[in-house]
């Protein structure tokens, strides 16, 4: 009878232990991952400049920037592709660029 009951609780020793090692071994946590390298889903915007610029006629700027094109034009400036702007008359007009950082840059040029 003694033999009966130390098989059966061996038994059931073996069984939690066995039963509570493989709970513990199949529960896993997630943890979050850290990977700069990973791709985002975040949209950040992208900033907008305003540079408010006075020149007299006849006088240059060279200006920041790629992709220039001009907003509003009453023929008062000069503007070529690399961002020279030359005053021709007086005049208010406004030139858009591209930075290298994504960013947009307005230039508002006053020219007296």
């Amino acid at each position: 009878m003694k033999k009966k009951i130390m098989v059966g609780l061996l038994t059931v020793v073996a069984c939690f232990t066995l039963g509570s090692t493989s709970f513990a071994a199949s529960t896993t946590v997630p943890s979050p991952s850290t990977d700069p390298s990973g791709t985002s889903n975040v949209i950040t915007p992208t900033d907008s400049y305003v540079v408010p610029i006075h020149l007299q006629v006849g006088e240059k700027r060279n200006l920041a920037g790629s992709n220039f094109w001009i907003s509003g034009d009453d023929g008062s400036i000069y503007l070529d592709q690399q961002g020279l702007v030359i005053a021709l008359k007086t005049g208010v007009c406004t030139v858009v660029a591209d930075l290298p950082s994504g960013d947009t840059i307005s230039y508002t040029i006053y020219v007296n």
